[in-house]
């Protein structure tokens, strides 16, 4: 019965961002979308698994925060459609978005937490080379820009990255506590759609390698609820 509760939860919200897709792209074909409303034409079309539509949206999304001399909205865009490419495989292009997020947020010159966001990147390829040393070290940066700018989904990212690399140093007890921590802030609904998904994923992931079927699916039962 729980399974089959799951599954009808599943297939009611996939429907909810059919809807929520269609009547966004209608109301693009009337009257292009303003740039907030194309980040949220994104995130139903990333939900629905059309990656391509979403990083198109993002593109879109990415030019109309540059006209309108919104750099870090910008960059952000480039963060998310790079970090699409690059788990995609397209990891050339992926880095190209990085180094064009970078470079705006250099001629912004200001603090802001879209540069704790592409610290993210730098975690990955220190993961890619096993340096789990670098990867733990440039999570912790940031997760303390995200507490610096209050923004969750940042600090849930950074912090079950952090969590991963002590993992991977043999140091499980205090990896476990921040994917715990991570979570908390995806169950909770404190987070965006997609980190939520991005979250729940990698952490059961790691729960599995670990053999700590216990708590992935207490946490598969939290989120489900």
């Amino acid at each position: 019965m729980t399974g089959q509760v799951q599954r009808g939860r599943r297939a009611a919200a996939a429907r909810e961002w059919r809807v929520a897709y269609q009547v966004l792209e209608d109301a693009d074909a009337a009257t292009p979308l303003a740039p907030d409303d194309l980040d949220r034409l994104a995130t139903a079309a990333y939900m629905l698994g059309r990656d391509d539509d979403y990083v198109r949206a993002l593109e879109r999304a990415h030019r109309a925060h540059l006209e309108g001399g919104e750099l870090p909205a910008a960059a952000r865009c480039g963060f998310w459609i790079g970090l699409n490419l690059a788990v995609r495989g397209e990891t050339s292009r992926g880095a190209g978005w990085f180094a064009r997020a970078e470079r705006l947020l250099d001629r912004h010159g200001e603090a802001c937490v879209e540069r704790g966001y592409l610290l993210l990147p730098a975690v990955l390829r220190a993961a890619g080379a096993a340096d789990w040393e670098a990867a733990t070290a440039t999570a912790a940066r940031a997760a303390r820009i995200a507490e610096r700018f209050a923004d969750p989904d940042l600090l849930a990212l950074a912090v079950h990255e952090q969590g991963h690399a002590l993992v991977r140093q043999r140091r499980v007890g205090e990896g476990l506590r921040l994917l715990d921590e991570a979570m908390v802030a995806a169950t909770a609904g404190e987070l965006s759609p997609i980190v939520t998904g991005i979250v729940y994923c990698s952490v059961i992931a790691y729960c599995h390698e670990l053999h700590e079927l216990g708590r992935a699916g207490e946490w598969t039962d939290a989120l489900s609820h």
